[in-house]
């Protein structure tokens, strides 16, 4: 499921404990994730997905994430 791999992405990435992200989880409020961080894991995701994400958008949470990632596969 897409979810659950960006979820250990970000994990992996941000070195958090992937059992306490959830799709409300916010980057920078409660994963403390500075822009690089983010870009880090978009990067990462982009890498094990095959996929172009447009930085751009205004991404905070995990699920808003996950749905952008969802609209570039489209």
């Amino acid at each position: 499921m897409l979810k659950d791999t960006v979820i250990e992405i970000i994990a992996d990435q941000l070195e958090a404990d992937k059992d306490e992200i959830t799709g409300d989880t916010n980057f920078m409020e409660d994963l403390d994730a500075d822009s690089l961080d983010i870009f880090q894991v978009l990067s990462e995701i982009e890498d094990e997905l095959d996929i172009v994400i447009e930085t751009d958008e205004n991404v905070q949470t995990v699920d808003q994430l996950v749905a952008h990632i969802e609209k570039a596969q489209n």
